[in-house]
């Protein structure tokens, strides 16, 4: 069977949710796979954005400027169409084969339209009903996300698998000792209004109120939407406090683990997650989490975390302040997060999507 598989998002110059994804899925689907024959379509050489895969994977670059998916990638089909065509995130290209599977991760622009433009709203609105409708099956990644789809669109169910993401075991596992010049607690994502980042802030200055709480706040990620809200937030801090929020922008995946396996807590109360990586991530290097009890974030950490009302920045406080000053606390749920984290893996992700492509 020939698996052609929308590789676009490997290119991408900066790694998210939806390009770690498709890379580590990549990357999974060639460790178990030796049967099948993978064509891998991009706009870009894959180049060093993804180490050597199988004898079996092959790539097919096809350059175009906008609208790739829509009009380069459906000539591609139309000449040389594979047995199965796989996208990885939401956008299925106008001309498709029959069987087409794609993976949807979340709904956030139908949940938060005011934090879109009209133009962003119209585009995910057009792309996910095309999805919807066209696509032979559908790939969700969590039961959240599953229900969320199926509250917004007419879809039979059974056209949805459930398929949870991993988290790289080689990188993401306990240190011995932390390395760290001061303690600090850390969030990472994109620095926008739907991450609910102001709130955390606030969170953080009740902590900091405790005089034996010394901690900083590591916020890593790109500024997004609603990113000057953030900074006018922190500007409106006491100067001991805000000196301590330190942004060191996108950061890369080596720095990124750094950053998590040295940290005393993940701090990760977002107001919309289709999955959430980092929490998933934290429990697995031995990092206590602190997480919303929103959306699919409970279903992925379940009770190896403290989850928390994102909408209530004392309770935030709270949470953070009870974890910090219990060292019987943070072991509980360390032990408790690894556990929790053994339960998701790449490996298993890939068999399971691959048991999707095959039927």
């Amino acid at each position: 069977m020939l698996i052609g598989i929308d590789a676009s998002k490997v290119v991408k110059p900066f790694k998210t949710g939806t390009e770690t994804y498709t890379i580590e899925l990549l990357k999974a689907l060639s460790k178990i796979d030796k049967e099948n024959d993978y064509l891998l379509y991009s706009p870009k050489p894959l180049g060093g954005k993804i180490p050597a895969l199988g004898k079996n994977f092959k790539e097919r670059v096809i350059p175009f400027g906008r609208f790739w998916s829509q009009i380069r990638l459906s000539v591609e089909m139309m000449t040389k169409k594979p047995d199965v065509l796989f996208v990885p995130a939401h956008t299925i290209p106008l001309i498709h084969p029959k069987k087409t599977i794609v993976t949807l991760h979340d709904l956030g622009f139908k949940h938060f339209p005011h934090l879109y433009s009209q133009k962003e709203i119209l585009y995910h609105n057009w792309a996910m009903n095309v999805a919807v409708k066209r696509a032979s099956h559908i790939i969700a990644i969590s039961e959240f996300t599953k229900a969320d789809l199926l509250q917004n669109y007419t879809i039979n169910p059974d056209r949805i698998t459930v398929v949870y993401e991993g988290y790289d075991e080689e990188l993401f596992r306990p240190v011995k000792e932390k390395k760290r010049d001061k303690p600090y607690i850390l969030f990472v994502g994109r620095l926008e209004e739907k991450k609910n980042i102001v709130k955390m802030i606030e969170a953080y200055a009740f902590l900091r109120k405790e005089p034996n709480i010394k901690h900083q706040f590591v916020l890593a990620g790109n500024p997004g939407f609603g990113y000057e809200k953030i900074t006018e937030a922190i500007s409106k801090l006491p100067k001991n406090i805000a000196d301590d929020i330190i942004l060191p922008g996108y950061v890369s995946q080596e720095k990124y683990v750094e950053y998590l396996k040295n940290a005393d807590a993940l701090f990760f109360c977002t107001r919309y997650e289709g999955f959430g990586l980092p929490p998933l991530e934290a429990m697995a290097a031995g990092v206590p989490v602190v997480a919303s009890n929103r959306t699919s974030i409970p279903e992925i950490v379940g009770k190896a975390g403290l989850l928390v009302n994102p909408d209530k920045p004392y309770d935030m406080g709270v949470a953070l302040s009870k974890l910090l000053n219990s060292t019987s606390l943070q072991k509980a749920l360390v032990s408790k997060g690894l556990v929790r984290a053994s339960m998701f893996s790449w490996k298993k992700c890939a068999e399971e999507t691959l048991n999707v492509l095959k039927s």
